[in-house]
């Protein structure tokens, strides 16, 4: 059986990255080092999950609620050490989501290919 490429994960990892340095949250040094150290670990992360049997929709929930907690520590933050913190986190959940989604595309276009 053939690995499925992540294609589309990266291509989504990578947007979110753009978004970040353009709005001035990240600089482009940061997203290079996420691209290259961070996505392989989420991808494994992602990989061990489904081998493990969590379900797709159980993974996305997750994700999500992990957002959502980001978004709320960021809001209420009142440092800016708190604020960073948060920013980060928030991040963090923004590029797995966005990995995430790609992935379900990449393996969806994958099946569609061998099947």
């Amino acid at each position: 059986m053939t690995t499925p490429s992540t294609t589309e994960a990266e291509k989504a990892a990578r947007e979110v990255v753009d978004r970040l340095v353009r709005e001035g949250q990240m600089r482009r040094s940061e997203g290079t080092r996420l691209l290259r150290d961070g996505l392989p670990i989420i991808l494994q992360g992602f990989a061990v999950a489904r081998l493990r049997g969590k379900p797709e929709d159980d993974i996305t929930a997750d994700l999500e609620d992990e957002r959502a907690k980001a978004e709320k520590r960021h809001t209420s933050a009142r440092t800016t050490t708190a604020r960073r913190a948060a920013l980060l986190s928030l991040t963090t959940a923004q590029f797995a989501i966005a990995a995430w989604e790609g992935v379900q595309r990449d393996l969806a276009r994958h099946l569609a290919a061998h099947s």
